[in-house]
């Protein structure tokens, strides 16, 4: 009995493997497999113990797997390998080039990633991946270590990019000195990756461009280095220590990262860390302004400093500080002042003074920084209120420029685009409005002048188009902003899964109901299921954030962190069908844009009849004759005015109870309402045709018309079309819809 119950219990125990195994890599890994067997330092070290005494000696090759979330590589089984002699009871450690065999790309089987990728680069893509090796033995070809038991911790692997370029700007123009201090300056970007844990050098290397006849990117690399060193910093100064340079010159400039630990540089930034090139030419002596300073006083921040004779114009840039993504802007000025007006309150900004010494090219001074004030929200000053605008200077300023700033009235204008007209200018930009969270709305305009004070004197900044009214600012106006489904996926862009979860949840309503206004019944549908997954989505990924920060094993880690990267996914994919339903919205737009065009040239050819067959003047002259010289009556009458008439009812009399005069009146009078309803509809199809005489102006105008409801219209013929209607029956309803529109905007006049 007892040799049957171990016959019995012998195949349930756990098998026993001869070899264990401990893998190690060293954190953090970088990308460039090659980086894990070569240099100075072990990086990945495998250690090999024979617990097997009855088997003193073993002769065994190793088998290598890496598996990553998506990339998978293997050792072949029948591919070029050391042997490995394995003594029992004595550990065997290998590392460096005892494992290089194993990385050989000949030797692996590769899933996941392009062999051709794999050889050219060397890397990994980005991602969790574990390390494991099994032990193998070489005459039979056994797995004699526990596969289970022979892996490394999950490293996370990426791959960095290299520095941007901050200081000098590119083109710039920096201002000669004596003694010379030019100040480089970049921003590193691998900061909040695991990269961060190598020690990052970088390499500054400056050279002169001599060849002006070519980009200076490509010059660049033609030109030996002028100066070359390396710094563990990310500012450099370049002082009189340094070669000397000549102005009037062009020089380029580029930074390249390189990790380190020891003497071993391991590949973790693309490009192979090097940055963009800039370059900038250094002026002729021209000082920039001294003595800056900064009062900041009701919402607006002037800038004074004290005259450079040598300058014929000034120039002060500004952007918002500690934010090196931020835009610069800028004011110019031919005094030695300037006053910047669309500084956000509680905003903190950075500025500095220059000009020009000579045409095309310009001269910055150092840094300085202003801090606007937080307004007091019950405080509302003259919010919606105009204020008493009176230009003093006439004198028309005729050099403007792109990005230039101007005021119209109290509202800061800056261009964007400007053709020059005589005095007069033509073009686009936005305006910045103070009591809209100082929110900047595209505007459009058409021969303005500006004084040299810089103030609008002439003409009229429009924002959006109305059918009835011209919605815009000039000297004396204040701006609408509108808002239709094209910028509400324009904002999206820039929304991330980071955002709060408020603000992503008011964005998905706000596409639900523009979605309601503008789409037919199919997109709809698929626009309200974008919105709902951008909700759900950023719902998964707060509760996934949470699981992440609780995990406490690299297991749950790695779950947690893959259900982040879904969340992330599921948000992108729910913005790029946001995307995608819109521009399928756009081409239908498009292909019903000549229907709607035709529509309303057919409206215009049978409105001018109705001014002809109107005569509004003349049932204007027969209805006085009604009124007035048929009842006996004079146009004016005198009254008493003493006489107080009070009103005690109303009452109605049936067409059996009216007179012959009554009903002569009565008719005249439903005929002036007729034709002076049709004059006005003539009017407006008019208007309406000179606007929308071409398809391009239905795709960019029409959706945002609110005078003639332009989405529902649009809406409908889309929705018309889809249903296989023909052109001919859709011009027939986009008539009737537009001509129901006008009706509305007449009766409420």
């Amino acid at each position: 009995m007892g040799i049957l119950l171990c016959m019995i219990c012998r195949p349930l125990a756990a098998q026993q493997y001869p070899v264990k195994v401990q893998v190690q890599t060293l954190q953090p890994v970088s990308a460039q497999l090659s980086n894990l067997y070569n240099g100075s330092q072990a990086r990945m070290i495998v250690t090999l113990l024979n617990t097997d005494l009855q088997k003193p000696t073993l002769n065994v090759r190793l088998r290598l797997n890496i598996k990553g979330t998506t990339v998978s590589l293997r050792n072949r089984d029948y591919g070029s390998y050391p042997l490995v002699q394995l003594d029992a009871g004595l550990p065997v450690q290998l590392s460096l080039n005892d494992l290089a065999p194993y990385f050989n790309p000949d030797n692996l089987e590769i899933s996941g990633i392009p062999r051709s990728q794999l050889l050219q680069t060397g890397k990994l893509p980005d991602g969790f991946y574990t390390f494991c090796v099994d032990v193998v033995e070489a005459n039979s070809g056994q797995l004699i270590s526990n596969d289970k038991l022979s892996c490394a911790p999950p490293v996370w692997i990426s791959t960095s990019e290299p520095p941007l370029l901050n200081l000098p700007r590119k083109g710039e123009a920096v201002a000669f000195r004596e003694p010379l201090n030019i100040v480089f300056n970049w921003t590193p970007r691998h900061m909040g990756s695991p990269n961060a844990a190598f020690q990052t050098e970088y390499e500054f290397t400056l050279v002169e461009l001599w060849d002006t006849a070519i980009l200076p990117e490509a010059a660049f690399g033609t030109m030996p280095p002028l100066y070359q060193t390396n710094t563990n910093a990310t500012t450099l100064l370049y002082g009189p220590a340094e070669p000397p340079l000549l102005p009037g010159k062009r020089y380029g400039w580029r930074i390249r990262a390189i990790a380190k630990q020891g003497v071993d540089e391991f590949a973790v930034f693309t490009n192979n860390g090097y940055s963009e090139i800039f370059y900038f030419t250094l002026q002729e002596d021209c000082q920039p302004p001294q003595q800056v300073t900064a009062t900041v006083a009701n919402g607006e921040a002037t800038i004074t400093w004290a005259p450079q004779p040598k300058m014929f114009e000034y120039l002060v840039e500004y952007r918002e500080q500690d934010n090196d993504k931020a835009e610069w802007f800028n004011v110019k000025s031919n005094d030695p002042q300037a006053v910047i007006r669309d500084a956000i309150p509680g905003h903190k900004y950075e500025y500095r003074v220059g000009g020009s010494c000579s045409l095309g090219s310009k001269t910055l001074g150092e840094l300085h920084a202003f801090e606007m004030p937080a307004k007091n929200a019950v405080d509302s000053g003259s919010c919606g209120l105009l204020s008493d605008i009176k230009l003093a200077n006439d004198t028309v300023l005729k050099t403007l420029q792109p990005d230039d700033q101007i005021m119209a009235g109290d509202f800061p204008v800056r261009f964007t685009t400007l053709k020059n007209s005589g005095n007069s200018y033509s073009g686009t930009g936005y305006i910045t409005i103070p009591f809209l969270g100082y929110n900047r709305v595209k505007v459009k305009f058409d021969n303005i002048q500006v004084n040299t004070d810089r103030q609008l004197m002439k003409g009229i900044l429009m924002t959006t188009f109305d059918s009835t009214k011209l919605q815009g600012t000039n000297v004396d106006s204040v701006v609408q902003a509108i808002s239709n489904l094209a910028s509400v996926i324009n904002d999206l862009i820039h929304l991330t899964i980071d955002a709060d979860y408020v603000k992503v949840k008011e964005m998905a309503e706000q596409i639900k109901k523009l979605a309601e206004e503008e789409l037919p019944e199919d997109l709809k549908t698929r626009m309200n299921q974008a919105a709902d997954n951008l909700v759900n989505a950023k719902e998964e990924y707060d509760a996934a954030k949470k699981e992440l920060a609780a995990a406490k094993t690299p297991e749950e880690k790695a779950a947690a962190e893959q259900k982040v990267k879904d969340a992330e996914k599921k948000f992108e994919d729910a913005k790029k069908e946001v995307e995608v339903v819109n521009k399928e919205k756009e081409k239908l737009v498009t292909a019903v844009a000549n229907v709607i065009v035709t529509a309303i040239k057919e409206l215009k050819t049978e409105s001018a009849s109705w001014e002809q067959t109107g005569k509004l003047e003349e049932k204007m002259a027969a209805l006085k004759q009604e009124v007035f010289d048929k009842q006996g009556l004079s146009e004016t009458q005198e009254t008493d005015d003493s006489l107080v008439v009070n009103v005690v009812g109303v009452f109605q009399i049936t067409e059996d109870e009216m007179t012959d005069e009554m009903k002569q009146f009565k008719a005249a009078a439903e005929e002036y309402t007729i034709a002076s309803a049709t004059v006005k509809a003539s009017r407006i199809v008019k208007a309406i045709q000179q606007f929308y005489n071409e398809p391009t102006s239905i795709s960019q105008l029409f959706t945002t018309d609110k005078a003639l409801k332009g989405s529902s219209i649009l809406k409908v013929i889309m929705e018309s079309k889809q249903q296989g209607k023909t052109d001919k029956e859709l011009i027939a309803i986009a008539k009737e819809s537009i001509l129901k529109q006008i009706i509305v905007i007449i009766n409420a006049e």
